[in-house]
């Protein structure tokens, strides 16, 4: 069997539901698995609306230790855009990149799973 690829978990003000259907992918699917830290992921899953109080950190955070070195799977609608809570998600960020974006409120289990197997098979920029 191949190896599982390492998936971190990166909250940025969610409801919950999305963040449980990327546990739910993780757990359900054995060529997944949990990275205890960002630097030892194969793939980033960012959930949440990002608000306005948390985009500074969350740019601290991308820039320093993500951009350029691992894909970022934006899953939910909230992450995507900010709705329904208002303008937020990554379409306030231009400067974070996603490999691939996620729709739904929540997405489906099976598609975040595939979403985040996809783009941890593609080859990363720069390796860590």
């Amino acid at each position: 069997m191949p190896r599982a690829y390492k998936v971190f978990h990166l909250c940025a003000g969610d409801c919950g539901a999305c963040a449980a259907e990327v546990w739910a992918a993780v757990e359900g699917t054995p060529e997944l698995t949990w990275a205890p830290t960002p630097q030892v992921a194969d793939v980033i899953a960012l959930t949440g609306s990002i608000p306005a109080t948390s985009r500074s950190a969350l740019m601290t955070t991308y820039t320093t230790m993500l951009q350029g070195r691992l894909p970022v799977v934006v899953i939910g609608r909230c992450a995507i855009d900010g709705y329904p809570f208002g303008k937020g998600g990554i379409a306030a960020l231009p400067d974070i990149e996603a490999r691939r974006k996620v729709d739904g409120c929540p997405p489906l289990t099976d598609i975040v799973a595939e979403a985040l197997m996809e783009a941890a098979r593609q080859p990363r920029i720069i390796e860590a």
